[in-house]
């Protein structure tokens, strides 16, 4: 399939831009709500996530436990391995990953030191994950491991684009499909 180079590259980062840009918006961090937005191009699959770090772990401070840190550390693993969407054969894998954990003030003597190590605000998971999957250019429908996953995730705001579709939908905790409507 002979892909076009700038819309391969535009097309995720104009629909991934939106959950980014809400990341950066105190308004737009809510507890039990996320976002996860993708682009598909034939069989690659470009993926966003950006939910408040309660969502995932149960708290948005510096770890201060071996159970927290734990937490931690097993949701930056399992984001890191997981195909946060997949045919309904299970055809994604996941080519490359990046995980972040953004909010905590890591700061010791540089600039910004009045935020300190407090560690108290608001913090996010970001994920951004490429993916290849095999029948993608079929599927009509996907699904998400995130509602079922994360015990804290309420509501899932969705967006997708790619081929002649895109959309968006509105997942609640234990809902997993998602209708492309093609």
């Amino acid at each position: 399939m002979k892909r076009s180079g700038n819309r391969f590259l535009l097309l995720p980062l104009s629909l991934l831009a939106g959950a980014a840009i809400s990341a950066e918006n105190p308004g737009a961090h809510q507890h039990g709500h996320a976002e996860l937005s993708f682009a598909v191009d034939g069989n690659r699959v470009e993926v966003m996530f950006v939910s408040p770090a309660y969502n995932v772990v149960g708290f948005e401070h510096e770890a201060r436990t071996e159970d927290q840190t734990r937490a931690l550390k097993e949701a930056n693993d399992w984001f890191a391995g997981t195909p946060l969407i997949d045919t309904p054969d299970n055809t994604c894998t996941v080519v490359s990953s990046d995980v972040h954990h953004t909010g905590q003030h890591h700061h010791h003597g540089h600039e910004g030191e009045e935020h300190g190590d407090h560690g108290d605000g608001h913090s996010a998971f970001e994920v951004t994950q490429t993916l290849e999957c095999s029948g993608m250019q079929d599927a009509s429908r996907l699904t998400t491991p995130l509602t079922t996953r994360f015990e804290r995730l309420e509501h899932l705001d969705v967006e997708w684009a790619g081929g002649m579709s895109q959309g968006a939908t509105r997942l609640k905790h234990g809902e997993a499909g998602i209708e492309l409507g093609r």
